[in-house]
């Protein structure tokens, strides 16, 4: 009896699972801010994305026109760095050649198989070997702003961390 109520029961939900639409998602990735933390001077970021058409991440191999490693899309992870200035708010920290910091990354191709090519997940990138610029008096009070682009170019939203205090 408890065996047929489980076939019953198995039948009853691949059914209803074959009824059920396919996540689908803007073309364009979007992200947003899941957690910070810090490990000594170094800081792990995590962002969830979505991305409609699936086409997140670079291979290696992909050195070419846009991905050429003088080229904006070199990188597909873009992290602006910002300190909190006492006298001005907010402002963009510099490094000793008074260039803007920006943490670059380039994610691991991603592609999902079958014809629902919509993609949802996480990203965690360690940001060493330090998350704060360590020359600024200013840099006790920092905060990122990150972007995500896709082989198509697309870019996410922008968006922000919270106030990472040190």
């Amino acid at each position: 009896m408890n065996t047929k109520i489980t076939l019953i029961l198995i039948f009853a939900l691949i059914g209803l699972a074959s009824c059920l639409k396919p996540e689908t998602f803007p073309t364009e990735p979007a992200i947003k801010f899941e957690s910070f933390s810090i490990t000594q001077d170094s800081g792990t970021l995590v962002i969830s994305f979505t991305d409609g058409d699936g086409d997140i991440g670079l291979l290696e191999s992909d050195t070419t026109g846009s991905f050429a490693p003088n080229q904006k899309f070199h990188h597909n992870l873009f992290i602006e760095y910002y300190e909190k200035d006492d006298a001005m708010g907010w402002v963009r920290g510099k490094d000793l050649s008074g260039n803007d910091i920006i943490f670059l990354y380039r994610i691991p191709y991603l592609t999902p198989n079958g014809n629902n090519k919509a993609l949802k997940g996480k990203i965690e990138v360690v940001i060493e070997p330090t998350f704060y610029n360590p020359i600024s008096s200013q840099s006790d009070t920092i905060k990122y702003r990150i972007k995500l682009a896709d082989r198509k170019l697309n870019e996410s939203n922008e968006i922000e961390s919270p106030v990472i205090t040190r």
